[in-house]
C-alpha cells in the first residue's frame, strides 16, 4: 500500500506534500486488529494515535452513573487516540475493532515533530479534539467551569460556552488552537491578552475571570456576551443613524480611554471586535494584539504587522512607535464605516495600506450628506496621518460626542453602581444627592 499517498489524501495531512509524507512513512507503523479486539483501554497512557486505513472502530462513551451515553463510530481516514496524546493524560475511553481493521500508528514524538513542522496538522487535531471533548463530555470541566457548547471559532482559538456550577454564571471559555501552542509568540500573546484584560475593569470592556492550562493548551475564562458583533450589525442594517453611531462611538471611546490610562494600546479596533447587545450596550473585545506600554519587555510581546489592514494607522503600517493615538486612528476609520456603511479604502491589501499612509479619508459628506458636525470632526481629526494632529485622547472624543465641545481637555470620571433591585429607590436618592452636591462646584458638570 502507498501509505504516503494515503496520508496526503486526508484533510490536514494533505498539506504535507509528497516528500514530507514519504519521510513520515519511515517513522510510522502499520498495524492490524481482528474484529472485537480491544485496541485502546481506558486508563492507559496516551503515547500514540491511530489513523484508520480500512475497517471500523467503536468508542463507547458513558455517563457519570455508568450508563452508556453514545457510541462513536469511525471509519477509514479517521483518527482516534489523539485526545490523550495531545493532553498528556490517560485514555478516557476504550476503543474496540468493530470489524477487521488496519491502522497507521503514530507515536508521540512523531506527532510532536509533525505539528512543529506542519501547523496545519495541528489545526486539524485541534478541531477534532474540541469536537470529541465536547461530545464525550470529558471537557466538561475547565477549572471551576463546565462547558456546554461551542460559540465560535477562528484561526487562533475556539470559544465555548460554559457555566459556573455553583454561581450559575454563564461564561465564555476561549481555547488557544493547538496549532499555535507550539509557537512561542502566539502562546505568549494569548497569555498576555488574559493578563491585560484582567487589569481592565470597565463596563464597556469584556471581563476576564480566570485562566487555565489543560488538554495540552491554554484557556481564558471570560464574560459571556449576549448580542452580535458590530460588523454583522452594520452588514444587516446598513449605515447607522447618527444618534446610534454617536452612542456606539461614545461607549467605545470610553473603553479605550480607560485602557489607555493604564498604558494599554488595543491595536485592533474594528467593528468585529465590538459586541453590541439588543439594548445598545457596547463591549470592546479581543485584546490579543494589545500592547502594554508600561509593562516589562517580557509583557511587550511583539508580532510583525499587528493589526487589520482596513483599520491600521500609518505608523502601525510602518512599524514605527505607537501609542493611544494609533487606536484613535482606527476608531476614526470605524466611525466612517458606521455612518457610511463602508470602509474608506478597499481593494488589494497593498493598495489599502498605501492609502492609509498617503491618502486622506474622504469627507463624510461625500458619501452621506446632512451628518452632524461632531461626527464629521471625529472622522477628520481622528484619521489625520500625523498622530500629532489627531485627538490627544479618547476622552476628547467622548466629550465632543457628548455635546460639550467646550469641555474637551477636561478630565472625566465614570461611577458604576451594582445593586440589588430592591435597593433601587435608596440608590436613586443617593445618586440625586450626589448630583446636587457636585453641580454646586465650579468647573464641574454632571451628565
Amino acid at each position: 500500500m502507498d501509505v504516503a499517498g494515503f496520508l496526503t489524501d486526508i484533510e490536514g495531512f494533505d498539506s504535507l506534500g509528497r516528500e514530507a509524507a514519504q519521510r513520515l512513512v519511515g517513522h510510522v507503523v502499520e498495524v492490524s486488529f481482528e474484529k472485537g479486539s480491544h485496541i485502546l483501554k481506558k486508563g492507559d497512557p496516551g503515547d500514540c494515535m491511530y489513523v484508520l486505513i480500512s475497517g471500523r472502530v467503536e468508542i463507547p462513551i458513558y455517563q457519570p452513573d455508568g450508563r452508556e451515553k453514545l457510541v462513536v463510530r469511525l471509519g477509514p481516514r479517521q483518527m482516534f487516540g489523539e485526545m490523550a496524546l495531545l493532553t498528556g493524560e490517560s485514555r478516557t475511553a476504550d476503543v474496540f475493532a468493530a470489524s477487521n481493521c488496519r491502522c497507521i500508528k503514530l507515536y508521540r514524538d512523531v506527532v510532536e515533530e509533525l505539528i512543529a513542522e506542519h501547523p496545519e496538522v495541528a489545526q486539524l487535531l485541534t478541531a477534532i479534539l474540541g469536537e470529541r471533548l465536547l461530545r464525550s463530555g470529558h471537557i466538561r470541566q475547565i477549572g471551576k467551569y463546565k462547558l456546554t457548547g461551542e460559540l465560535g471559532r477562528g484561526s487562533m482559538s475556539i470559544v465555548y460556552e460554559g457555566i459556573h456550577p455553583d454561581l450559575e454564571r454563564t461564561v465564555a471559555v476561549k481555547m488557544l488552537s493547538h496549532e499555535l501552542v507550539c509557537r512561542t509568540n502566539f502562546r505568549e500573546h494569548f497569555r498576555n491578552e488574559a493578563k491585560i484584560i484582567s487589569r481592565l475593569r470597565h463596563p464597556h470592556i469584556v471581563e476576564v475571570f480566570d485562566t487555565e492550562q489543560a488538554y495540552a493548551t491554554l484557556f481564558i475564562v471570560m464574560e459571556r456576551l449576549h448580542g452580535i458583533p458590530l460588523d454583522e450589525w452594520i452588514e444587516s442594517q446598513g449605515p447607522l443613524e447618527a444618534d446610534v453611531a454617536r452612542d456606539i462611538l461614545r461607549q467605545v471611546a470610553s473603553a479605550l480611554a480607560a485602557a489607555h490610562r493604564q498604558g494599554i494600546v488595543h491595536r485592533d479596533v474594528k467593528p468585529s471586535n465590538i459586541m453590541i447587545s439588543r439594548d445598545g450596550l457596547v463591549k470592546l473585545t479581543d485584546f490579543g494584539l494589545a500592547l502594554d506600554l508600561h509593562g516589562s519587555p517580557a509583557d511587550q510581546v511583539e508580532q510583525p504587522f499587528s493589526g487589520t489592514p482596513a483599520y491600521m494607522a500609518p505608523e502601525q503600517i510602518d512599524g514605527a512607535q505607537i501609542d493611544a493615538r494609533t487606536d484613535i486612528y482606527s476608531l476614526g476609520i470605524m466611525a466612517y464605516e458606521l455612518v457610511t456603511g463602508k470602509q474608506p479604502f478597499t481593494g488589494p491589501i497593498h493598495r489599502v495600506l498605501q492609502a492609509h499612509r498617503e491618502q486622506p479619508v474622504p469627507p463624510l459628506s461625500v458619501s452621506r450628506v446632512g451628518l452632524p458636525t461632531d461626527l464629521e470632526e471625529v472622522v477628520r481629526r481622528a484619521t489625520a496621518k500625523d498622530p500629532k494632529e489627531r485627538f490627544a485622547s479618547c476622552d476628547e472624543i467622548h466629550q465632543l460626542l457628548s455635546g460639550d465641545a467646550s469641555s474637551v481637555g477636561l478630565s472625566t470620571r465614570t461611577l458604576t453602581f451594582v445593586y440589588d433591585p430592591r435597593r433601587e429607590s435608596e440608590v436613586e436618592r443617593l445618586i440625586e444627592s450626589c448630583r446636587e452636591a457636585v453641580q454646586g462646584l465650579d468647573g464641574v458638570d454632571v451628565s
